[in-house]
C-alpha cells in the first residue's frame, strides 16, 4: 500500500479497537484542516503537537516527528501518540467504527 493511499479511511478522526482497547486516530492528508487537528488533540495541541515551519510534529515515544501526508496519527487510551502507516493500522487494529455515512465517530 502506497503511504499516500488513505482512501479505505475516514477523512477525519475516527476511533477502533485493537485487541484490548480503543484507540482515536486522525488520518492526515492535504484535505485536514487545523480545526480538524486541533479538535484531534484537544488540550494536547501545543504540548504533544504543533506547528513548526509550517510542518505538523508529533511528540511520540520516539520524540518530535514530523507528520507527512499518507499518514495516521494514533491517539491511545494513555494519552500518547504514534505515527503510523496504513499497514501498521491493519496489522494491530479492528475495522474504523464509522457512521451511516462512512465517517468516522469518535
Amino acid at each position: 500500500m502506497s503511504n499516500q493511499d488513505l482512501s479505505s479511511f475516514p477523512t477525519g478522526e475516527f476511533a477502533a479497537f485493537s485487541t484490548t482497547k480503543m484507540a482515536n486516530f486522525l488520518p492526515y492528508s492535504e484535505k485536514t484542516t487545523m480545526t480538524m487537528v486541533k479538535a484531534f488533540f484537544g488540550a494536547d495541541y501545543g504540548k504533544k503537537a504543533d506547528v513548526i515551519n509550517e510542518r505538523l510534529v508529533v511528540l511520540g515515544s520516539e520524540g518530535w516527528a514530523p507528520v507527512e501526508y499518507g499518514k495516521i496519527i494514533a491517539r491511545f487510551v494513555n494519552k500518547k501518540y504514534k505515527i503510523i502507516d496504513g499497514d501498521y493500522y491493519r496489522r494491530n487494529f479492528n475495522a474504523p467504527i464509522i457512521d451511516e455515512q462512512g465517517q468516522g465517530i469518535h
